[in-house]
């Protein structure tokens, strides 16, 4: 696959993503309200993404194969279950929205200022 360039415009119009875990991009699917089937790699620090995931999928929003079950099958047995029904990507969708921080650049920005005592 190639890089992509117009990454907003991506996420925009996708339904479904598969995905490593790692913490900046759930960010922006969480924000988006983006279910995900997500398989974390195993060779990070403190094993962060599996913790990650498993956040995700606890939650509902997101269906999570760890690496060492990955398949073909598997795989494509998450993606079937999740695009074949329409109210499970509609309750994925509201879990991962519910976890999301769309706001999280201006929080930052209020709590720096409030730190640093500059409004």
């Amino acid at each position: 696959m190639p890089y992509i360039h117009n990454m907003p415009e991506v996420l925009a119009a996708t339904s479904l993503i598969v995905n490593r875990a790692g913490a900046s991009f759930l960010a922006e699917i969480t924000s988006l309200g983006i279910p995900s089937v997500l398989i974390p790699s195993p060779n990070v620090t403190n094993n962060h993404q599996e913790a990650n995931a498993r956040q995700l999928e606890e939650a509902g929003a997101s269906s999570m194969i760890l690496e060492k079950d990955l398949t073909a099958e598997t795989l494509f047995g998450k993606l079937e279950e999740i695009m074949t029904s329409r109210s499970t990507r509609e309750t994925m969708s509201a879990a991962s929205k519910k976890l999301g921080k769309p706001d999280s650049a201006a929080v930052m920005v209020e709590e720096i200022r409030r730190l640093t005592g500059k409004r």
